[in-house]
């Protein structure tokens, strides 16, 4: 067993014979590991490249919900990034002109959205 990553390796004969010990393991852990790796069980068929993997349940959930919390994150940064860009642009607006207000094309515009321009209301 063992391949030298980390990751216990088995033969696909000696994974098939030793498949209900693994998944009794793999089934009984109480708490998720910090890797899908930590706990994961590699099966490598003979003279082939390539592997699959036995994961705990437990590990491939955690895994999946601290993607979604990434994902959410992520999420929230680029609303941020978006609104200091806005904050940017005003702040700069103001300190180049005597207060004179933009048009909504024009504000479009400036910020790269001018797709939405033929979209505004014609006046």
């Amino acid at each position: 067993m063992g391949r030298g990553r980390g990751v216990p390796s088995l033969g696909t004969s000696e994974a098939r014979r030793a498949l209900p010990t693994l998944v009794k393991e793999a089934s009984s852990r109480q708490h998720p590991s910090r890797s899908l790796t930590d706990n994961a069980i590699e099966i490598r068929p003979r003279g082939q490249e390539g592997s699959a993997s036995l994961v705990p349940t437990i590990d491939i959930e955690a895994a999946e919900e601290r993607i979604a919390a990434l994902e959410r994150e992520r999420g929230e940064l680029e609303e941020d990034l978006e609104d200091a860009g806005i904050a940017l642009l005003i702040h700069e607006r103001l300190q180049s002109t005597s207060g004179k207000r933009l048009t909504a094309t024009e504000f479009l515009n400036i910020i790269g959205m001018e797709e939405f321009v033929a979209e505004l209301p014609q006046r």
